[in-house]
């Protein structure tokens, strides 16, 4: 089983649990809200002693759909995942199939219930502030379809013994700036300095400098030395890497986006993403619920949920939101600091339980 349809069709027995999920349990839901699925598969246990490996999660291209197995929801609960521990505690509307062994997770789910959880409700919430910023960027800075060029990371320093007194030396010039087809020239390393290559002309008959995915670097013959040797090039490598990194991630970002999430932004009536900013504060709350009631809110009502729903709707600055996150990040501290939850999941524990879960399905199912 390695794909959402053989997990849906052929291997239905194997799912335990299925819910909708993301903003349709937490009472967010907007005219724009995707509607998510998550869910939790069980496999037999001989199956992980084959060399390869069953897969953790099956789910469609675009992440709405998405299921664990039950051996890597165990590994994610004793980490204190947020995601993950939210599905023990599903408002019941949103259950859409709960097998007996999920029945006998979620009557063990306070076993998981940690002060390490209010640490990763908080981390995952400085996370998507990170995110909110980062993706601002990209919506007020787009990219172009064209993946960017070696070129465009190339500088020069040109020779020349007939240097002007005036003009001052080793200065390096855009690639773009002076004009210079690399097609035209071959390139030697130089000795002692990174990213610096000694550049020869060759005019038409060169093989040029870059072939391919590689800075490709000639032997020059002693005799071209002197007589074709053009300045030195200073190829920024690592520098055009990460703009290749950063430009696959906002076209991939383009492409699985839901453009009515990013209304706001792109019209000019917000400077964040609104959606991260509501998510930064509604894991701030469920951790700080842990810690006083020993449980996280995934279904909001009243107070919070309006100032959920006031956030998503862009009528909070962002410093506002940052502030409201802070305050919240203060009380985690505080309550943790007289809380009686333990420290982290007893891994022993939890080790036991997916095995007589595990034991229990295949029973059933036999």
């Amino acid at each position: 089983m390695k794909t959402l349809d053989e997990l849906q069709n052929a291997n239905a027995r194997a799912i335990i649990f299925e819910c909708t999920s993301v903003s349709r349990a937490y009472g967010t839901t907007t005219a724009a809200s995707d509607e998510d699925v998550r869910g939790i598969f069980a496999l037999p246990a001989n199956a992980y002693l084959d060399l390869v490996r069953p897969p953790d999660q099956v789910g469609d291209e675009r992440g709405n759909t998405v299921f664990y197995s039950l051996r890597r929801v165990i590994e994610l609960l004793t980490v204190a995942n947020p995601n993950i521990l939210e599905l023990l505690f599903m408002p019941p509307e949103c259950v859409l199939k709960s097998a007996p062994e999920m029945q006998a997770l979620i009557a063990r789910r306070s076993d998981f219930i940690t002060s390490q959880c209010a640490d990763t409700h908080a981390g995952y919430a400085m996370s998507q502030i990170k995110k909110a910023r980062g993706q601002n960027k990209w919506v007020n800075n787009p990219r172009p379809e064209l993946a960017p060029a070696r070129e465009e990371f190339c500088h020069i320093i040109p020779w020349s013994d007939k240097r002007p007194a005036d003009e001052m030396p080793v200065r390096p010039v855009p690639l773009s700036v002076i004009g210079w087809r690399l097609e035209e020239f071959h390139a030697a390393r130089l000795e002692h300095a990174r990213d610096t290559y000694r550049l020869y002309r060759y005019g038409q008959g060169a093989r040029g400098v870059f072939r391919g995915d590689v800075l490709a670097c000639e032997s020059i013959p002693k005799e071209d030395e002197a007589s074709r040797f053009a300045g030195l090039l200073l190829f920024n490598e690592q520098a055009w890497k990460q703009s290749l990194v950063d430009h696959q991630n906002y076209w991939a970002w383009r492409r699985e986006r839901n453009p009515a999430r990013w209304e706001q932004q792109e019209s000019g009536q917000l400077d964040f993403d609104a959606k991260n900013m509501m998510h930064t504060v509604r894991l701030l709350l469920s951790g700080r619920s842990i810690l006083e009631r020993g449980e996280p809110i995934v279904r909001f009502s009243g107070e919070p949920l309006s100032l959920l729903m006031d956030i998503r709707a862009g009528k909070l600055s962002f410093e506002k939101i940052l502030e409201i996150a802070e305050g919240l990040i203060a009380d985690c501290e505080r309550l943790k600091s007289g809380s009686k939850l333990p420290e982290t999941c007893d891994a022993a524990l939890a080790t036991e339980l997916l095995r007589d879960l595990t034991a229990a399905w295949e029973r059933r199912i036999a």
